[in-house]
């Protein structure tokens, strides 16, 4: 059975530590309804995240991230 996958960029404010992105991105990818999330290597204040749009919504994912006392914000939206 095919799954719809859609991503989202999500832009991070603060600099946090590789421990801390680390944290965040497992946090995230907790939700059965995401694919992915993740953190590259020189670019730590953007997060990747693929997921399934139709169980969960990008504003969803921002605000797990946010919830985490992250500020951030939605690329492109």
């Amino acid at each position: 059975m095919d799954i719809p996958i859609a991503d989202v960029m999500i832009h991070i404010d603060e600099t946090l530590p590789r421990d801390a992105l680390t944290k965040l991105e497992n946090t995230v990818r907790e939700d059965e309804c995401v694919i992915s999330a993740s953190v590259p290597a020189g670019k730590e204040h953007m997060m990747l995240v693929a997921y399934n749009p139709e169980c969960i919504t990008a504003t969803d994912i921002l605000a797990k991230v946010n919830k985490q006392g992250v500020h951030a914000e939605l690329v492109g939206f």
